[in-house]
């Protein structure tokens, strides 16, 4: 009996010291994951109010200004991470070039552009209780952006 109570007492200590985690710092499941369904509400995806309206307005500005970008084709995709409580946490950015090659955009100055824009975004909606992630992904052809999905 006295090994159970030092059990239980060692148990209750180690329970109560253990480091409450962050949303942000919390394990991310894909917006479109079956896990994320909630049958209760008609919507199961992480949505930004406005939705792809929302998205090309925020970057119909740096559309207009960029041209000539090098290389002249690819894609980028940015995973942008929101947290349970439908909060910007980080982004992350992939650059590929029309042979599906990494690349840097304009020498990695449009990245910097696209991020700041991407970060400022607000207004996400998440209809879970677990942190998740958002793609958006931009079409580069003939050196200008001409997608925006």
């Amino acid at each position: 009996m006295k090994i159970f109570k030092i059990a239980l007492i060692f148990l209750v200590f180690l329970f109560s010291c253990s480091k409450k985690k962050e949303p942000c710092e919390e394990y991310s499941e894909p917006y479109y994951s079956s896990k994320l369904v909630n049958f209760s509400h008609k919507d199961h995806n992480t949505t930004i109010k406005g939705e792809n309206i929302t998205i090309r307005k925020a970057f119909k500005q740096l559309i207009t200004e960029e041209q000539n970008i090098t290389p002249n084709n690819g894609y980028i995709t940015l995973k942008i991470h929101i947290d349970k409580h439908g909060n910007f946490c980080n982004q992350e950015s992939y650059q590929i070039d029309e042979n599906y090659q990494p690349t840097f955009f304009n020498n990695g100055e449009l990245i910097k552009k696209i991020e700041a824009i991407s970060s400022s975004l607000s207004n996400w909606k998440n209809d879970t209780e677990t942190k998740t992630f958002y793609l958006i992904r931009l079409k580069i052809e003939d050196g200008i952006i001409k997608e925006v999905f």
